[in-house]
């Protein structure tokens, strides 16, 4: 009987030495990889800072909210209590991102993502219209106060017509000859 054993770039038979490209295509797959893994870590150490600054604000905001409960004391008791409460929950929240690094954030947000997926959805939608609420409110004002591009209609001519103005330097006679 006869050896019929075939070969292939990534599988040489016993005895023959690879090919030149398959080493070398190796190689730049392994290089590829740790330039992946170290771009990732990177990426990683940015988004840990990130999170620090988040949690440093986060502080600021619980004790805003802690100083504002101690002025509403004697006069709303009742919204001092609500703002402590506050105060409290956002310290919490602060307390465990300043004691889990962004890894360990990203694999509790999968795990309940698995668990809870509609409730996961349902949060991520309305973060995502807080966000964009935020930005458009953040860009300010798109126009100034007075220069609407919304356009004015003016009553025609009695026949039941309108013109549509959009300010006081465009205006044209009416198509039947009629101006004002």
């Amino acid at each position: 009987m006869t050896d019929q054993s075939t070969t292939t770039l990534d599988s040489p038979a016993s005895g023959e030495s690879t090919h030149p490209l398959t080493e070398t295509g190796r190689d730049a797959g392994e290089r590829a990889g740790h330039l992946v893994e170290r771009s990732a870590e990177i990426g990683f150490q940015q988004a840990d800072r990130g999170l620090d600054q988040a949690v440093d604000g986060i502080e600021t905001v619980a004790d805003s909210i802690r100083r504002v409960s101690a002025d509403m004391e004697t006069q709303q008791p009742q919204m001092a209590e609500l703002a402590s409460t506050a105060a409290d929950q956002a310290e919490a929240v602060a307390r465990y991102l300043r004691e889990t690094d962004v890894r360990q954030l990203i694999g509790n947000v999968e795990d309940f993502a698995r668990r809870q997926p509609l409730v996961f959805l349902g949060g991520a939608f309305l973060v995502g219209i807080a966000a964009s609420r935020f930005i458009k409110a953040a860009a300010g004002p798109s126009q100034p106060q007075g220069q609407s591009e919304r356009a004015q209609m003016r009553p025609g001519n009695g026949t039941g017509t309108s013109r549509r103005i959009t300010s006081g330097s465009d205006w044209a006679p009416s198509p039947t000859g009629e101006g004002y």
